[in-house]
């Protein structure tokens, strides 16, 4: 008896010296994961672009790279990683380690990946960091074209004899014309011209009635009187030095308020599950720099618009799910966005 009281005494003692020890070894792992957040960042930073050299995507990034290489105190890379409209980019840093280390510089496709097809990631496997900078859409015509306002298009719409330039079917120039179609009740010829630069050279020489790009693509063309833009995308007028102000399709078109401001955007994106000291770091970095005057003032001799959007990860699920949505429903779309977990705004 004694000698199994013995023994029951010393397996409990085991038992709890085992325990004391877990909870050690788990505590100083916690504390471990907690120095690294703190101590973040601990290696050189490499900041993707899913576009090649030199364009726009590319030219914005490495206007912040110094100055939040400055915030972090830590050196940053640009390393572009072009391929299927930046779902590679994409795909890579979603196979990293979700330190904070490597970061993705997003673009406003990753709305259109859940029907297009080009990669099962979605905006839910990225914290976005922010959205600070947007390319607004804008109507623009050949300086003697017959159209002269806004009314001009949306009643060319109707009639369904519009020829219309964009870059390319799903990107935000051609989302902006079949958001103003469904409204007016319109229809068009669309012709793609691989740039939203190239659709308004385009518009420039009467190959098309008018195209849809970026102001930011076009603003050179603008001020040499070789274009004429008729709106923008948005409920306010677009102001760009040297110009006269261009007037919004709101002015023109109330019921597109809620569409509106539509274009191209970039931010700053992380791994799903990166720690949020690391998220609000990267956050504050990011908040820093595009307030700074280098910043505004690549945007301002760009005619890139800064953005005021709070919660960047709430608005890219709005836009995603209306995109998403309105290319499939127009027979777009390569396959329903519920097959990537996408649902149906709610109206």
């Amino acid at each position: 008896m004694k000698l199994k009281m013995m023994f029951l005494i010393l397996f409990s003692v085991v038992l709890i010296l085992s325990a004391c020890a877990g909870n050690q070894s788990n505590q100083k792992a916690s504390g471990n994961s907690k120095e690294a957040d703190n101590n973040y960042p601990s290696q050189p930073i490499e900041i993707i672009v899913g576009f090649g050299e030199g364009g726009g995507t590319d030219t914005m990034a490495r206007t912040l790279q110094p100055i939040l290489q400055k915030e972090l105190g830590e050196s940053i890379a640009v390393r572009n990683m072009p391929g299927a409209s930046s779902a590679l980019a994409l795909e890579y840093v979603n196979e990293q380690e979700s330190d904070g280390h490597t970061i993705l510089f997003q673009t406003d496709l990753v709305r259109v990946f859940p029907t297009m097809g080009m990669t099962d990631l979605t905006y839910k496997d990225f914290e976005q960091i922010g959205i600070g900078a947007m390319g607004i859409a804008n109507f623009t015509v050949k300086d003697n074209s017959s159209l002269k306002t806004f009314d001009d298009v949306v009643q060319l719409l109707k009639d369904g004899n519009a020829k219309v330039g964009v870059a390319a079917i799903g990107d935000p120039w051609h989302l902006t014309l079949e958001i103003v179609n469904s409204v007016v009740g319109g229809d068009a010829e669309i012709i793609t011209y691989d740039s939203g630069s190239n659709a308004a050279m385009a518009a420039m020489k009467g190959e098309v009635d008018f195209s849809i790009s970026g102001v930011n693509e076009v603003v050179d063309l603008l001020r040499a009187g070789d274009l004429r833009s008729l709106a923008v995308m948005d409920n306010k007028a677009f102001e760009v030095d040297g110009l006269e102000s261009i007037p919004p399709v709101t002015e023109f078109v109330s019921d597109l308020e809620k569409y509106v401001p539509e274009g191209t955007w970039w931010g700053p994106a992380v791994k799903r599950g990166t720690p949020e000291e690391i998220v609000t770091k990267i956050r504050e970095a990011y908040n820093k720099a595009i307030s700074s005057d280098e910043f505004k003032e690549f945007t301002k001799k760009r005619a890139i618009v800064l953005t005021d959007i709070e919660d960047s990860q709430e608005y890219t699920k709005q836009i995603t799910e209306k995109t998403s949505w309105l290319l499939w429903d127009i027979g777009v779309g390569k396959r329903s966005p519920e097959e990537v977990g996408i649902s149906r705004p709610k109206e």
